[in-house]
């Protein structure tokens, strides 16, 4: 089985297994007659994993009562109530289903309506279908001796959960940053009070809240602004961080980033260098572009939104514009010029790519993935494990050891980046691909 057709039916399912009840339920009983309301009121609780032990009895007797013909009338009812996020595409729907039959251990257990074009309808409701499962088990299979396990072999979700290789658990990263000032003094921010931090010239840096700095550049002292000053700003592994510049541009840091900037922008250009992974809102000023060093590449910009992901341990450089246009050229030789003749125009849903040899090539891009750190995910598109892991160890600040390695297996996946890291490692596992253990800040990729 594919990793990345695999992680998708365990990715659909993030429910307590209300399968595990000791319970079993006859379909000779007669169903239980109740209001639509109370149906789709049960089926949304579960949804939000909200139903008390006896409200989730109380659903399983429904379903396990309910015949065929009811079942796909009550899946038909309630997908319309479905918000957005529980619907999946026609494409994705074939493929659940396909592994679904897979993973069953006899066909029967599906019921009949859920096969050819209504499962479009019935995976589309994901959560929804699961239960479905779960109640037409104990209609569909003659002899259930052991429910729980028959429909384990429908989900398989018993191994992961025992979590027998997690010692500890990891908490996500947050708002953490340090700022290094002119003078060297360094600034914890995640200590620091909000308010005003320090003054540097005619510069106040303001502390807004708990995630993002500010500096307030007054023109008292047209002098003062000729001394150019630099402050750092920096992110470590487990942390991020928002500034607005002196100009009004807004920069958000992800982990393990570092932003050096003028406390004041002067002379025909605004100037900063980044190390890491950074996204940029320009302020609007034809007058002064602004100019983002990174690595062995300069981005050159009137007013946009872009991204650049420049960290070292990578292996190319990349520059994800949303809005308005840039110029990516590339440094080359000692003096830190850039090359004329290497100079792309990049328009909004494009990414500049440049590689450690000075290649530079132009690809379409998936934006939401880009800047997915941003909003509080992680996308994982078809990326090997290693790119995965990178992710994860920056953001939980964890070392990654390998006792195994499969460069052909591909994850796809979003998963919030407010989880802590077994749940993350959790849904990897789900894949039957992979296993990991956590041993204090060490996680190990196992077999």
């Amino acid at each position: 089985m594919q990793g990345v057709d695999a992680f998708l039916v365990n990715i659909l399912f993030p429910l307590p297994p209300l399968f595990f009840l000791p319970i079993v339920f006859s379909a000779k009983e007669s169903p239980v007659i109740m209001k639509k309301d109370r149906l789709h009121l049960l089926f949304r609780s579960y949804l939000e994993q909200t139903l008390c032990e006896s409200e989730e009895t109380e659903l399983m007797q429904i379903l396990a009562g309910l015949k065929d013909d009811e079942l796909k009338r009550l899946v038909e009812e309630c997908y319309d109530t479905l918000p957005e996020t529980y619907k999946l595409d026609e494409a994705a729907s074939d493929r659940l289903y396909k592994l679904l039959v897979k993973r069953t251990s006899a066909k029967t257990y599906l019921p009949s309506f859920a096969k050819g074009g209504f499962f479009t309808r019935f995976a589309a409701a994901a959560a929804v279908a699961i239960i479905l499962l779960t109640a037409t088990l104990y209609i569909f299979n003659n002899e259930p001796e052991n429910p729980a396990k028959e429909i384990n072999k429908i989900v398989e979700i018993a191994k992961p959960l025992q979590k027998p290789l997690y010692k500890n658990d990891i908490k996500p990263g947050g708002n953490k940053a340090i700022l290094t000032l002119a003078d060297g003094t360094k600034v914890v921010l995640d200590d620091a009070k909000e308010g005003k931090l320090h003054k540097q010239g005619n510069t106040t840096i303001i502390k807004l809240d708990s995630g993002s700095l500010a500096y307030d550049t007054s023109s008292e002292s047209p002098t003062l602004e000729k001394i150019v000053q630099y402050n750092t700003l920096t992110t470590p592994r487990g942390g991020k961080y928002c500034v607005t510049l002196p100009d009004g541009t807004i920069v958000w840091l992800n982990a393990s980033t570092t932003l050096r900037f003028p406390i004041a922008f002067a002379g025909k250009t605004r100037k900063v260098e980044v190390k890491g992974e950074a996204y940029f809102e320009v302020a609007k000023n034809e007058a002064m572009p602004f100019i983002v060093k990174a690595g062995n590449s300069e981005i050159k910009v009137l007013g946009t939104h872009f991204n650049v992901m420049a960290y070292a341990d990578e292996k190319l450089f990349k520059t994800t514009l949303l809005e308005g246009s840039v110029e990516v050229s590339l440094i080359s030789g000692a003096a830190n010029t850039t090359n004329e003749e290497a100079v792309i125009r990049l328009e909004p849903g494009q990414q500049a790519q440049v590689f450690d040899n000075n290649e530079m090539t132009v690809v379409e891009a998936n934006t939401e993935e880009a800047i997915a750190w941003k909003n509080g995910f992680f996308i994982f598109e078809d990326e090997p494990i290693e790119s995965v892991m990178q992710k994860l160890a920056r953001w939980y600040d964890v070392n990654v050891v390998y006792e195994t390695t499969n460069e052909s297996m591909l994850y796809t996946a979003k998963i919030s980046r407010t989880k802590n890291i077994s749940e993350v490692l959790r849904k990897l596992e789900m894949t039957e691909t992979i296993h990991f253990k956590i041993d204090g800040k060490i996680v190990t990729v196992l077999q």
